[in-house]
């Protein structure tokens, strides 16, 4: 019980430290994770596991669609808003009716958009002076 603490504590710690980049991708990447998770609960006729899976990639979509900077970052995020509506709606109709591919194709976007974060991210991290980069 105590050493559940601890580990909830320090990774609590871990990604409070964590920069906008390096946290937007751990995002990503647990949208993948419960996307895929969906996938395999699809297949293998669970039910109960879908649903989980599916509701924790629309909270997180949810959570990314809610931080977007609309104002700073104008068509951009106008343009992530209207993706992120549409991975929420495919979702949602996907946990109502179970259609793995039709959710293969929402993850294999989720997938791109997160490999085009990666890229950014890798591309700011390398054009950063040293010293501000470490």
């Amino acid at each position: 019980m105590m050493s559940n603490y601890i580990a909830r504590r320090y990774q609590a710690m871990d990604i409070g430290a964590m920069s906008g980049p390096r946290l937007l991708l751990m995002v990503y990447a647990q949208i993948v994770a419960a996307l895929r998770k969906g996938h395999a609960a699809i297949l293998a006729g669970d039910h109960e596991g879908r649903s989980q899976a599916l509701c924790r990639a629309r909270d997180l979509i949810h959570e990314l669609a809610t931080t977007l900077d609309r104002q700073a970052g104008g068509q951009l995020a106008e343009n992530l808003l209207g993706l992120y509506e549409y991975f929420v709606r495919e979702i949602t109709q996907i946990d109502f009716r179970p259609d793995a591919p039709r959710l293969s194709r929402v993850t294999d976007m989720v997938v791109g958009l997160q490999e085009a974060w990666n890229q950014a991210a890798r591309d700011t991290e390398t054009s950063l002076p040293m010293a501000v980069s470490q």
